[in-house]
């Protein structure tokens, strides 16, 4: 008798399971996996254009204008470019028009590639694979070392250096520390040296004087043993080819007991310090992402040496989002900084 109420309550158990786990019509055919169709709320977000992988550019919508600060190298080059130098160097924005003021090359590309519907301006090296941002063609030539060679892409400029004047300043191992400062400014020039600026997007366009075994043998400290601290100051739109050439030079002379740090905040940094200091510390090298303007030729003596680093370009650039313009001109620029243009419709429109 237990035997046959046990086979009925199987029975029964197989029944129950059979009915739970068969499929009945429009279900999936697991339930766990939840249905991929309109979800509720889909449609409630009001900016949800705005959210990464949208690909819905809504052109009614009003120009973000981001500009680097006063000061900047990047900043002279691009508004003396496309013809509206009356904001090159100063805040002098026409009434009513808001700017937002990234304070470096990375930050400009970090906020236009957080805002679909802004516009700003960087250095072409820095762009590098950056997929939140999109570089825009001028006059309808696309910003290449090429195109900046030739010199058929207008908005591009030098990266120049300058050097601290060691014998009107009193600074410790001053001897020292001026033979490596002017080692590693000749390092530009070599053959390796190229190597490393150009594959950080710096712009070459000068043949190479030497080798880098040549300059080591040109500076014996280079091969000592002698502790050499260098400091740099200066553009922020340097820093990806500084870096790099900082990290090559360090690492392959011999001399392991010199270092260079390197601490960029803008072009306007650069020769007040390697005169006056910033923070109270003299640099050793400057860099600029303009040229050196006359006020501050006028600090600078014989013995500070200055010069091109490489070439670079500044693009103007908008969110990758963006699919409403990909060319642009100084015109057009001219009108959308000024608050002419408030709307990518407008801009589409003049374009």
């Amino acid at each position: 008798m237990k035997k046959v109420l046990l086979a009925c309550a199987l029975l029964a158990s197989c029944s129950l399971l059979a009915t739970s786990c068969g499929n009945t019509p429009n279900q999936p055919d697991n339930p766990d996996i939840p249905d991929q169709g309109e979800k509720p709320g889909d449609d409630d977000n009001p900016n949800e254009d705005d959210k990464p992988g949208d690909d819905t550019f809504d052109t009614s919508r009003n120009v973000n204008l981001y500009s680097r600060e006063a000061g900047s190298g990047t900043r002279e080059c691009f508004f003396e470019g496309i013809g509206y130098g009356d904001v090159a160097k100063e805040d002098n924005w026409e009434e009513g028009v808001t700017v937002s003021s990234p304070t470096s090359n990375g930050d400009m590309m970090s906020q236009v590639g957080s805002d679909p519907y802004g516009i700003g301006y960087c250095s072409l090296d820095g762009i590098g694979e950056n997929k939140s941002i999109k570089a825009l063609s001028y006059d309808g030539i696309t910003p290449t070392e090429e195109t900046v060679i030739d010199g058929s892409y207008a908005l591009q400029r030098n990266f120049n250096y300058v050097i601290r004047d060691y014998k009107s300043t009193t600074v410790e191992n001053g001897e020292a520390r001026s033979q490596v400062a002017h080692a590693f400014i000749e390092f530009f020039s070599t053959v390796e040296g190229q190597v490393q600026i150009q594959s950080a997007g710096g712009i070459v366009t000068e043949a190479p004087t030497k080798t880098f075994e040549d300059l080591i043998e040109e500076y014996p400290i280079l091969s000592g043993s002698e502790t050499v601290q260098l400091y740099t100051c200066g553009s922020t739109s340097v820093e990806k080819v500084l870096n790099a050439s900082i990290t090559y030079f360090t690492n392959n002379i011999p001399n392991k007991n010199i270092t260079i740090s390197a601490s960029q905040t803008g072009s306007g940094a650069a020769v007040t310090g390697i005169t006056e200091g910033n923070s109270g510390t003299l640099a050793d090298i400057g860099f600029l992402s303009r040229e050196i303007n006359d006020g501050e030729l006028a600090k600078l003596t014989d013995e500070n040496i200055h010069g091109a680093m490489c070439v670079d370009a500044v693009v103007a650039i908008v969110n990758s989002k963006n699919t409403s313009v990909s060319d642009i001109n100084g015109e057009t620029l001219t009108s959308i900084y000024k608050g002419e243009l408030k709307t990518w419709a407008d801009i589409v429109k003049a374009l």
